[in-house]
This record gives C-alpha cells, sequence and structure tokens, in this order.
C-alpha cells in the first residue's frame, strides 16, 4: 500500500501501490491529486490496518466523486518510522551521488551519466516525477539495486579515465624528457666541437694536479658524442677511478678486518664477500671466506650437539676425604646403541676425563645398561681411532665396585694427546653377548688443562 497526506486537508490517505502516478481526488476535501511512487519502506497491502480502507477516486480531475466520510485508522509508529527512514536514506545517499556527480561530470562526461541516472532513481522528487510523467511504476528494490549497479559503474568509468589521463601525462613527460636530452646533446656537441682544445687542456691540467674524479667528471658530459678523442681519454681515466675507489674500499675493509676478534666468524665472512666482490676470484680472499664460513658451520653443529649433551660439558665437585676439588669433562656419543633384552632401547655412551686429587687422572667409558667385558683379573682393552688415524689399543679395567656399566682406559696422558689433536673419536669395546660395538664422540672444543 501507499500511504501518504492531501496537500489541501493534510489528511492521511491509503491506496494500492498499483495507483502510483495516476490522478484523481481526496477522499476527504475532493481536492485533485496525483498518487507519489511508494517509498522503501511503505507497507504492503497484506500490513494494511484492518477495518474499511480509504476510497479512492480515479479518474480526470473533473469527475465528480463523493468523499468517503470514513478516515482511516492512523498508521502504526513503527510503519511511520520505516517509512521516514527509508525516505532519509533515499535523500542521503541521492544527494551524496549528486555532488559526487558535479564533480565528475566536468572531468569525465561519460563516467557522470551512470552517476545521474543513479542520482534520479534515489531521490525522491525525481523518481516520482519520472514515473508520473511516464505512467510506470518502479519497486523500491529495483531502484536501489539500480543505483547501486550504476554507482559502481560510474566509480569504473571515472577510475578507468583517471587512468588513463594519469598514463597520458607520463609519456608526456618522457616525451618532453627525451626531447630537452637530445636538444642538450646537441648543444653539448656544439660546445665540443667549438672548445675541445680548451676542454682538453682543462682536463689535462686536472690531471696533473691529481685531481682525477674531477678530470673525469668534466669530460663525463662529452662522452658518447662522436669524438673518439674524448671517448678515449674518458675510458682511461674512468678506469683509474675506478681503481682509486676499490683501493679505497679495500683499505677500509682491510682495517675493520684488524679490528675484529679472532673468533668473529660472521664478521669476517661479511668482509671477505665485500672483498670478493671487488676482486673475483681472488684465491686468496677465497680460501679465507671459505674457512669463515666453514667456522661458522662448525659452531652451528657444536651448537646443536651441546644442546643434545653432545658436546664437551663440564663439572666439579668436593672430594668428601681431602677436601679438594674433582674437575670432570664428560661428552655423550654422537651415535646410539642398541642392545637386546633385557637392556633394550636405544642409549647414547659417555666418555669421562677426570682428575682425582687422591685417585689421580682417569679416562672413563660409560653406558647406561648392558655390560662391558672386563674382569678384575685378565683386564680387558679397547681400540680407539683418534680422527683418521690407524686405530690404537688401549687397555682398560673394571671399577673397585665391579660395575660392568662402566670401565677405565689406562694412559691417561697418551689419550688426552691424541684427543686434543682431532674433532672425532672411535672407541670400540666388546659387550656381553653383543659382541663388539663402536661408540663416536664429537670431541672438538675441549677446553681442559
Amino acid at each position: 500500500m501507499i500511504n501518504f497526506k492531501c496537500d489541501e486537508c493534510s489528511k492521511p490517505i491509503q491506496v494500492s501501490k498499483e495507483m502510483a502516478g495516476k490522478q484523481g481526488k481526496c477522499p476527504h476535501c475532493a481536492s485533485p491529486l496525483i498518487v507519489p511512487a511508494p517509498m522503501v519502506f511503505d507497507i504492503d497491502e497484506t500490513d494494511a490496518p484492518e477495518g474499511k480502507p480509504i476510497s479512492w477516486v480515479e479518474g480526470p480531475v473533473k469527475v465528480d466523486a463523493p468523499a468517503q466520510p470514513a478516515g482511516p485508522k492512523p498508521m502504526p509508529l513503527a510503519d511511520k518510522a520505516k517509512s521516514f527512514i527509508g525516505t532519509l536514506l533515499y535523500w542521503v545517499f541521492g544527494l551524496t551521488l549528486a555532488l559526487w556527480t558535479l564533480t565528475v561530470i566536468f572531468q569525465a562526461p561519460v563516467a557522470a551519466i551512470p552517476l545521474l541516472i543513479a542520482t534520479v532513481l534515489l531521490l525522491p522528487p525525481l523518481c516520482n516525477m519520472l514515473m508520473v510523467k511516464f505512467q510506470f511504476d518502479l519497486q523500491p528494490s529495483f531502484r536501489v539495486i539500480g543505483a547501486v549497479v550504476l554507482g559502481v559503474a560510474g566509480m569504473l568509468l571515472f577510475s578507468n579515465h583517471v587512468r588513463n589521463e594519469i598514463t597520458a601525462e607520463s609519456k608526456a613527460a618522457e616525451s618532453v624528457a627525451a626531447q630537452k636530452k637530445i636538444e642538450q646533446k646537441k648543444a653539448d656537441t656544439d660546445y665540443l666541437v667549438a672548445n675541445k682544445p680548451a676542454i682538453t687542456t682543462q682536463f689535462q691540467q686536472l690531471l696533473d694536479a691529481k685531481k682525477i674524479v674531477e678530470a673525469r667528471n668534466l669530460l663525463q658530459k662529452y662522452k658518447g658524442l662522436g669524438d673518439t678523442d674524448v671517448d678515449a681519454m674518458f675510458a682511461k681515466v674512468d678506469a683509474k677511478v675506478k681503481e682509486i675507489t676499490r683501493d679505497e674500499q679495500t683499505a677500509s675493509l682491510k682495517a675493520k678486518l684488524a679490528q675484529l676478534g679472532k673468533d668473529d666468524y660472521a664478521s669476517q665472512e661479511t668482509i671477505f664477500k665485500a672483498l670478493l666482490a671487488l676482486y673475483p676470484g681472488n684465491k686468496e680472499y677465497t680460501d679465507k671466506l671459505a674457512a669463515a664460513s666453514h667456522e661458522i658451520k662448525k659452531a652451528s653443529e657444536f651448537q646443536q650437539r651441546r644442546l643434545a649433551g653432545e658436546a664437551w660439558d663440564y663439572e666439579t665437585t668436593q672430594d668428601s676425604m681431602s677436601q679438594k676439588p674433582v674437575t670432570t669433562a664428560f661428552i655423550k656419543s654422537t651415535n646410539r646403541l642398541s642392545f637386546d633384552f633385557p637392556y633394550g632401547g636405544a642409549q647414547q655412551a659417555m666418555l669421562q676425563l677426570r682428575k682425582h686429587p687422591r685417585w689421580g687422572q682417569d679416562v672413563i667409558l660409560q653406558i647406561q645398561k648392558g655390560q662391558f667385558i672386563c674382569n678384575s683379573y685378565n683386564g680387558c682393552s679397547v681400540s680407539v681411532r683418534f680422527g683418521n688415524g690407524k686405530p690404537k689399543r688401549f687397555s682398560a679395567g673394571e671399577p673397585s665396585d665391579n660395575n660392568s656399566t662402566y670401565i677405565f682406559i689406562k694412559g691417561y696422558n697418551s689419550f688426552v694427546s691424541e684427543l686434543r689433536k682431532v674433532d672425532k673419536i672411535y672407541i670400540e669395546a666388546q659387550f656381553y653377548q653383543e659382541g663388539n660395538r663402536t661408540m663416536e664422540f664429537a670431541v672438538d672444543g675441549l677446553e681442559w688443562k
């Protein structure tokens, strides 16, 4: 239904949406009027108040029809609020589009066309006038959807217009710059032809004064203008400037290198990379870069091994009898041992270096579970390979408590001396019902006196 008021008597009138745009008379005061277009939130016929609807006199203005004495029921407040909000939104968005259309129309007339149509669809007076003039009814949903589609189309057209303008301006600027470059090149060429002796003399004076950079800058604007003499002089002085610059950079990098700590391999790597960029293929810098990178990799691996317990760790305790310190360095194997029942499960062996105030210096090899074959009568031996050397045999003995999970390797001084020279050692020992097994230890980084 369409709800509106008579302009003469201000009484409410309610008619069906099919009457939009038609002429008739007010049922209350018989004044001629035209039914307006429906608003977004005009209630449907199913929402009409109960009771007798207001009669409507349709036809030309001159037709005489009696007014209905009975007035309509008042419109619910909620419906009035909906109708007001809908009309307000029409006005707000319609005026916004109208302002934007005025802005766009002078820059991109084509983009303004869909925006103008969207404005007409949203502004109530314009839309109502259009529907009355052409005798058609446009549903609110169609008005909103049409306005949105046309608004988006207008935005896209305007955006494309702006992009084309920017592209055109950029091309125009490039064309102007290219033309100026051509004109400048011609002016430089003419000047060089007319003043070549003076330019050459000035260039030589700068060279004699050891102002190499200034001499290069003097000829830079004249290179490539077709004068082979000037091009040759520029190439020579330019190479000299690059050589001087490289020497200065080299001196600066070497000065920084001299200030670095011995173990600052990360900074050394950075500097040697910079030196190789200045001297590609230089063997000295290549070798030193490789050495620094190797040390960085070793440090990273060492840190990972330390977290896993596979790097040297240290402990100091006190001997309860002598009240003197007992120092120990210990490390876990990098490989795992797996025995059969009842010692099943992966385990790591441990190598210990110990200095005891009463028992002296010892090398101890220990496992978590299992049995070394080494008795107190005959003892035993282990085979040790230091790095890539040949295996060496070391005597060993069991502890005084007959614990079969560790043994003492004899020859402490020889063992530690060989250990300090390498990064890895391999120890082979015999185990009960398991035969010979090899344990690997990464022994680099030992700090032991």
